[in-house]
């Protein structure tokens, strides 16, 4: 095999190439592909049996006989490789005297060396369409991230990331420059698989949209954007940026209009962003005070509701009393929380609902308020009187 080069993989998976003849050694067992793996990786360079050992059997009791159970990975690891040509084991993998070592001589390309080379070598300065090519030769090179079967694995953990990392920068260069040609066939290509190995990069996701949009791909570029919203949702609970948000309307614009995606309801469900308790009417107040008790009768939780009364002369104007009330709203939004919930039931009252508060909080709560509202307006003419009951519940949950 001396004039025989091999091509090996180990991005994206773990192959052995020679002419026509693929090896795939991701199918085999862990220990197989680490071993292949570190004498390839260090190949020329002899490996102690004792070195081996811990890194085979990391985080694991080898056992007594250890040096016969890594006598065994070595012959199935030859044996293995004999599938390029017969004795091509012992030829590529050399053993003596306590160290086992990969035949340097014979002539093998690597995927994982050639693209940090090319990176690297894109970043030396280069005119932008030499930097271009070779950023994209380097950035074909990765098929996913660096032997994905060994990753729990310390030793292959740590060049995974090193390499993941330089294969986003890459990327992440090589957009803005196919933006400038116009070239959005390659750039939705490239963007959607960096998008597939960082799924929640909103970066990737929009350069990704981008080049989909500028190809007439609106339904597609729909789809991703939904898609990345789920992921956002279920792992971070949040929804993707406002520029994403635009491109998914732009997207959108041709689509039949009665139909409403999973994108818009959100939005047309959202509070706009507003600090303290939900101040409602009456009516919806009633509809949250029946969903907190349903929730309550099923958790246990306390539910109270409390009636805040603005009392004084009998011959207060009515413009006064709602110069009052609108204090007093304010007052109401600074002191509850933005679980509470708060509607005037009258002319001169409020109603709050205050959850999982048990008696004893809610009158701490109400106090805070009428000290709030005397406190910030002393002159007043009203004053405030306050009830607090716990909420009916149809069904308790059992105390026994």
């Amino acid at each position: 095999m001396e004039n025989t080069s091999l091509d090996v993989q180990m991005l994206g998976g773990f192959t052995i190439r020679r002419d026509k003849t693929v090896l795939t050694v991701s199918g085999r067992s862990r220990k197989l592909c680490l071993l292949l793996a570190r004498l390839i990786w260090a190949r020329g360079q002899p490996v102690p049996y004792g070195e081996l050992t811990r890194l085979l059997w990391e985080g694991e009791d080898p056992g007594s006989n250890t040096l016969n159970a890594l006598k065994a990975i070595l012959h199935r690891a030859r044996s293995f490789l004999d599938g390029l040509e017969s004795g091509a084991g012992r030829v590529l993998i050399l053993n003596r005297e306590g160290v086992c070592q990969w035949n340097a001589d014979v002539p093998l390309t690597l995927d994982a060396e050639e693209f940090p080379r090319l990176c690297r070598e894109a970043e030396e300065g280069q005119p932008e369409e030499r930097k271009l090519a070779l950023s994209l030769k380097a950035l074909a090179l990765y098929r996913g991230d660096f032997l994905p079967m060994l990753a729990g694995c310390a030793w292959a953990a740590d060049r995974a990331d090193t390499l993941h990392q330089m294969y986003l920068r890459t990327a992440l260069e090589v957009f803005p420059l196919l933006e400038a040609r116009a070239r959005w066939r390659e750039s939705a290509r490239l963007s959607g698989a960096a998008l597939a190995l960082e799924p929640c990069r909103e970066d990737l996701c929009r350069w990704h949209m981008e080049a989909l949009l500028r190809l007439d791909r609106r339904r597609e570029a729909s789809q991703v954007y939904e898609e990345l919203q789920e992921r956002l949702l279920a792992q971070l609970g949040v929804i993707p940026s406002d520029a994403l948000q635009a491109l998914y309307r732009e997207a959108r614009r041709d689509q039949d209009p009665r139909a409403v995606s999973p994108v818009t309801l959100l939005e047309r469900l959202r509070e706009p962003p507003r600090p303290g308790a939900l101040l409602c009417d009456f009516d919806f107040f009633r509809v949250v005070c029946h969903a907190m008790a349903r929730r309550a009768s099923r958790t246990g939780e306390p539910l109270h509701v409390a009636l805040i009364s603005v009392t004084g002369p009998e011959d207060l104007p009515r413009y006064s009393l709602d110069r009052v009330m609108d204090n007093l709203q304010g007052i109401l939004l600074a002191q509850l929380r933005r679980g509470d919930a708060a509607a005037r039931c009258g002319a001169s009252q409020f109603t709050l609902l205050l959850p999982q508060a048990s008696r004893d909080n809610s009158r701490l709560v109400c106090r805070r308020i009428t000290r709030a509202f005397t406190r910030q307006f002393p002159h007043s003419p009203a004053s405030l009187s306050v009830s607090v009951q716990p909420f009916p519940l149809e069904n308790p949950p059992s105390t026994g």
